[in-house]
């Protein structure tokens, strides 16, 4: 092989090295919701909330809640409603009973 076929080889390989797992610039990647729900959800008829935290995959953090139904909602993870869900299953805030 000769010198110039080495060398673009060489520097094909570095490309490919540097570029991947690189975010493609406006596109989100692998994002999980695609919209975000602003709607309040009664908790009882939440089965299950996931939170999925941003990373290489996603720039942004998504919460994905499944209802009793099954049917899957994506929220807004910075909505009032579902800041003070978290906190009260966290057991953060308990109300105190006026006796």
């Amino acid at each position: 092989m000769d010198r110039t076929a080495t060398v673009t080889i060489l520097i094909l390989l570095l490309c490919a090295i540097a570029a991947q797992g690189v975010p493609i610039p406006g596109a989100e990647g692998r994002c999980k919701c695609i919209q975000t729900s602003l709607d309040v959800i009664h908790p009882k008829s939440i089965r299950n909330l996931k939170y999925f935290p941003s990373g290489s995959s996603c720039e942004r953090a998504e919460i994905i809640v499944t209802l009793r139904n099954e049917k899957k909602v994506c929220v807004d993870p910075d909505a009032k409603w579902l800041q003070a869900l978290i906190t009260a299953m966290k057991g953060g805030k308990q109300h105190k009973s006026k006796n």
